[in-house]
């Protein structure tokens, strides 16, 4: 399979359709043909396409990325109606801190930080806007603080990969 938009944006709309047999074909010859990638030590993930490159490219790698995310009437979703408004994690360290799991679960939100180099007597920040400015109820690792301000919810760490939880508490 040659390098191009052309199998990611392929392999979206089969998902988007919910043509399994076809996104099954293309996703085995993405997966054959296309050097899926990660590497730990940025934090990234991408596809080196066979192009032997020092960089991966961009347009390919975001229109496969786009197909990952996918699935049955995702991106119709997108358009058919206003984007509801939901809480968002801004202001993380990235690259040396970054989220691989933020997602509501009946009303709890779960993160997953990850952190390139662990440094437990060092701290990271980072905030939560949108957020419903009331009491959490939080798991997590020793020495999280979360502040309730104006701005949203402050929480500092120490520079630890970690799961979070976040559950609305009483007043």
């Amino acid at each position: 399979m040659r390098a191009g938009r052309g199998a990611g944006s392929s392999l979206l709309l089969a998902r988007e359709w919910g043509m399994a047999d076809l996104e099954d074909r293309l996703a085995a010859a993405i997966e054959a043909s296309f050097e899926p990638t990660w590497d730990r030590s940025l934090g990234e993930f991408t596809w080196g396409m066979g192009l032997d490159e020092p960089h991966p490219r961009g347009q390919f790698n975001a229109f496969l990325a786009a197909a990952e995310a996918s699935g049955p009437g995702r991106w119709e979703g997108l358009s058919a109606a206003p984007l509801e408004k939901c809480p968002q994690v801004v202001d993380v360290d990235f690259p040396s801190v970054a989220l691989s799991r933020a997602e509501w679960i009946d009303g709890s939100l779960h993160l997953r930080v990850e952190v390139l180099d662990e440094s437990p007597n060092e701290r990271t920040a980072f905030r939560i806007v949108g957020a419903e400015p009331r009491m959490w109820d939080i798991l997590g690792p020793d020495g999280l603080t979360v502040e309730v301000t104006t701005s949203g919810l402050m929480v500092r760490m120490p520079r630890v990969s970690a799961d979070i939880e976040f559950t609305e508490g009483s007043y």
